[in-house]
């Protein structure tokens, strides 16, 4: 991370004295998204050092919509972040006597004041901060097999909620596609630390730290 703020400087610095390219192009009030989209299936089967089949499947979107005002050589704005993901981890004995599912969702959002240097015609650098919250439900499902084919389970459902500050660094590119529009590529780190939501609005103990590493594609408009 340091590496990464140290380049982000570096190349910003060097972008304010050299990239006096046309940027006019990317001026007045400005919105669009960018969106991200993964799907993802393992299976893993018993062997040395495991005595369980697994079978991993999940799916992640990610819509970041924003509305900015660029005046050279910065675009300044909000963004609003909606992430939906889910997943379903199956673990079975390798002699098929006992399963255990393991369901996962989540639904969090976050609001982001964002501040972006337009530089070399189509490029940028963007560094962003606010408040996000997030909810995660978890289902878990223990069956055990017993003579006769008869079968005994345990079943435990939980819900948290997390509340906290996030921020993130990143660069990307708007190419023209005419009319104002552009395309939009885009990589981020996004660094999210979220503290339990208890009664009345206060904030417990901390319940956890992400870090992601994104890459995320959408499409801009600006309206001179």
């Amino acid at each position: 991370m340091k590496r990464m703020l140290a380049a982000v400087a570096v190349f910003t610095a060097m972008a304010a004295t050299t990239a006096e390219a046309r940027r006019g192009e990317r001026t007045g009030f400005n919105f669009g998204t960018t969106v991200r989209v993964l799907d993802n299936e393992e299976r893993t089967h018993a062997g040395e050092g495991s005595d369980k089949n697994t079978h991993l499947t999940s799916n992640s979107t990610q819509v970041n919509p924003y509305i900015g005002y660029a005046f050279e050589p910065f675009n300044l704005g909000l963004s609003f972040t909606a992430e939906s993901r889910s997943s379903e981890l199956k673990e079975a004995d390798a002699d098929g006597m006992t399963t255990t599912t393991r369901k996962t969702s989540v639904d969090g959002k976050g609001f982001n004041l964002f501040a972006r240097f337009n530089f070399g015609k189509v490029f940028f650098f963007e560094a962003a901060g606010g408040l996000y919250d997030e909810k995660m439900k978890v289902d878990i499902e223990t069956k055990t097999t017993t003579e006769g084919d008869a079968f005994v389970g345990e079943h435990d459902a939980y819900e948290v909620r997390g509340v906290g500050p996030g921020y993130n660094l990143g660069a990307g590119m708007e190419l023209s596609m005419g009319g104002g529009f552009y395309f939009t590529s885009a990589y981020q780190v996004r660094i999210v630390q979220l503290r339990d939501r208890e009664g009345g609005g206060e904030l417990g103990r901390k319940r956890s730290q992400t870090q992601k590493r994104e890459v995320l594609f959408g499409i801009a408009h600006y309206a001179k």
